[in-house]
């Protein structure tokens, strides 16, 4: 069956009566209905009910029935005909085309849930559970997840809402029979994915004493052509198709430039500094050398089969120059020009791959190229990849990461992404033997639904910072779950589903990333806290538990490990808070017994460390302070803690001296494994993010 062949009202929506029989015909519990165009069927259909009937208005334009006041409850049959002819009179009067009514038999009272499921612009097809009724978008107490849907994931979505808690304790019978009706409406043979339906609302579904059932309908038929099958970048594909791109031997520069404040000079330029040592071939029109390296005039003096090809033309120049450099065997190219036409029809048809356009280009220590100046970028090479849709946070994190003691596998500003999509660059992620942990800071939706996919089949850790929310499509207003998913819990359910990772700033990304350089195996939960200041550590507590983590009691043999170290207006349980004169002495700094004492309790699986630097400066000189600070920072980051990953907190005042202080002290505790965040909240929540991406990845290595 088509969409053209189903019931439906001028702007697609069917007939309440029609995906009544649809939700039937595929197992889901509904209350019959029937279709009357007259007073006199309607009361005809009561009257073989038997029992009072709910009579709801079916007339063009009418979307929200019991707010046009089309909705009759609780009618004998012997008044349907009166009522329904009273419905006909007033709607008209208001203008209304009337096309007849649905008749269909009481249901009492009782919990009341609500099923939808649509086809999503970038999500694709999406399923959605919560407390149902009228007031569904008010309450908003609803989980999202992509379809198909398995039982497991069908239980693990109803588990995500409030009202899934109450069926689970209290009527579980009905918790396994939503468990399977979520299957029939959104599951691989379920009726969105196989029949021409472009979004369905049950609403209300009605938990009684032993059964469910839906009480009411609504749903849009869906265009002819609409692609429902999914194909996901495979790995190995695109990591042969992509390599040439993020690790390159060769490379050409198109609209390369003599002048210095051109953007084709700047592309020589970051490659010469940094020290690529592949082949270089700038092509220009006015130079005949550039930075020591010959420059030819056109493309077609070009090797063939250079890996990568970075183009700075003018727009207009830039499809025709693609499609030069596919015919010269080019394997890849990275676009910085903006304002281009689609990039993808310039190159189809052939095997060349593009990125952007409206790029900054691309650093990766392994092939000695950088997007930003020399000094910014580390030449250590490292395990993390960045792909960013945003030229500035792909600079940010190159800068940033390079002052942090971030080491990258590489890091690349992908702009538009008109040929190679998200997804795919995800795919080469998995595939990639330099990369361990993938961060993606995207502004689109359109590649959601291949991208969360794939995330949820990947044993690599991925993290997204993702600019703008999640907005279904045209016709959304058509439905509750439409006017939902345009909510951020669409992107977050999708993430949850999927094992990604969702932060909601460059400091959160930058923060996740760096512990998680350091902290790859692990997955407990107890947080030990050691530093100075009550406060800090009551609110790092509150910061612990909101990101899955807890605080827990010492053993009794790190209680007399720290014993030695009780001071007055010292707290010795975790947290412990010791003032920070009580932090020192003549001899040295207690700070690393301390950590070591803590690392070593059977409950403790990461530790966060933390000192008031302002509180240093305010007892002792400067010279002395920095030399104070150094000791202490110094004794934390080389204490024995086994296997237990740390963080240290330098809480600066912001006065120019601690801060540089904190840039000298962050490079020792980063030699030693240790990265220096700027709060103890921030260390904490860091440390919830990459516990879930490794439990994530473990569930997955196991599956």
């Amino acid at each position: 069956m088509t969409a053209t062949e189903l019931p439906t009202d001028v702007d697609l929506r069917l007939r309440e009566d029609t995906i009544r029989d649809l939700a039937i015909r595929h197992g889901i519990p509904a209350n019959p209905v029937t279709f009357a165009e007259t007073p006199e069927a309607a009361a005809a259909v009561a009257m073989s009910t038997g029992r009072p009937v709910a009579v709801k208005l079916v007339a063009d334009g009418v979307v929200h029935k019991s707010k046009a006041g089309g909705v009759l409850l609780d009618v004998a049959p012997d008044r349907v005909a009166a009522a329904v002819e009273t419905l006909f009179t007033e709607q008209r009067a208001r203008g209304v085309e009337v096309r007849g009514v649905t008749v269909e038999p009481m249901v009492d009272l009782g919990l009341e849930v609500v099923v939808g499921a649509l086809h999503d612009p970038g999500f694709g097809p999406i399923v959605m559970v919560g407390a149902g009724g009228v007031d569904v978008e008010v309450l908003g107490d609803v989980a999202f997840a992509q379809a198909p849907i398995t039982a497991d994931g069908a239980v693990r979505l109803i588990n995500r809402t409030r009202i899934g808690a109450i069926l689970r304790r209290r009527f579980p019978v009905q918790h396994a029979q939503l468990t399977d009706l979520l299957v029939r409406v959104a599951g691989a043979d379920g009726l969105l994915l196989s029949e021409p339906v472009d979004q369905v609302d049950l609403n209300p579904i009605v938990v009684g004493p032993d059964s469910i059932v839906a009480v009411d309908a609504r749903a849009v038929a869906r265009a002819d052509g609409v692609a429902v099958d999914l194909a996901l970048p495979d790995p190995g594909e695109s990591y042969e198709q992509l390599r040439p791109a993020i690790y390159p031997e060769s490379i050409a520069v198109l609209g390369a430039s003599a002048d210095p404040t051109k953007m084709g000079h700047r592309a020589v330029r970051t490659a010469v500094d940094q020290g690529f040592a592949g082949s270089l071939h700038p092509v220009s029109r006015s130079a005949t050398e550039i930075l020591g390296h010959p420059a030819v005039r056109s493309i077609g003096e070009l090797p063939e089969n250079i890996d990568r090809a970075v183009v700075a033309l003018p727009a207009a120049a830039v499809p025709q120059a693609l499609r030069d450099l596919a015919g010269r065997g080019t394997r890849t190219a990275h676009v910085l020009t903006a304002d281009t036409t689609d990039l993808a029809e310039a190159v189809a048809g052939t095997s060349m791959r593009v990125l952007g356009p409206n790029c900054i280009g691309h650093y990766t220590p392994h092939s000695k190229l950088t997007m930003i100046g020399r000094d910014a970028s580390s030449d250590e090479k490292g395990s993390i990849a960045v792909i960013s849709q945003s030229g500035t946070y792909a600079g940010d994190v190159v800068r940033r990461g390079n002052e942090l003691g971030l080491r990258f596998s590489f890091a690349t500003s992908v702009g538009n992404c008109d040929d190679v999509s998200p997804s795919e660059l995800l795919a080469f992620c998995e595939a990639d033997p330099a990369t361990e942990v993938a961060a993606f800071y995207l502004e689109t939706d359109s590649d959601a639904r291949r991208f969360f996919s794939l995330a949820s089949k990947m044993t690599t850790p991925v993290v997204l910072f993702k600019g703008g929310r999640s907005a279904a499509g045209g016709a959304a207003a058509a439905s509750h779950t439409g006017a939902l998913a345009s909510d951020p819990q669409l992107l977050q359910d999708a993430a949850d589903e999927a094992g990604v990772v969702l932060v909601n700033s460059l400091d959160e990304l930058l923060d996740t990333l760096l512990v998680a350089q350091h902290a790859s195996d692990f997955t407990g939960n107890g947080l030990g806290l050691v530093g100075t200041g009550g406060g800090v550590a009551v609110v790092g507590a509150d910061t612990a538990y909101e990101h899955g983590l807890v605080v827990p009691h010492f053993a009794e043999a790190t209680d007399r490990a720290l014993a030695p170290y009780d001071a007055p207006g010292s707290s010795l349980n975790n947290p412990i808070d010791i003032p920070t004169w009580s932090m020192f002495d003549d001899s040295g700094s207690f700070m690393g017994a301390l950590v070591e004492a803590v690392a070593a309790d059977p409950a403790i699986d990461c530790v966060c460390a933390y000192t008031d630097m302002g509180t240093v400066y305010d007892m002792k000189a400067p010279a002395e302070a920095t030399q104070i600070l150094t000791m202490m920072t110094e004794d934390i980051v080389t204490a024995d803690r086994g296997n237990v990953p740390a963080v240290l907190v330098l809480r600066s005042s912001y006065s120019a001296g601690q801060d540089e202080l904190v840039r000298v002290l962050r490079r020792v505790a980063s030699a030693k494994g240790v990265p220096v965040l700027e709060s103890v909240d921030r260390a904490i929540a860091a440390f919830g993010r990459v516990r879930a991406l490794n439990l994530h990845r473990e569930r997955k290595s196991e599956s």
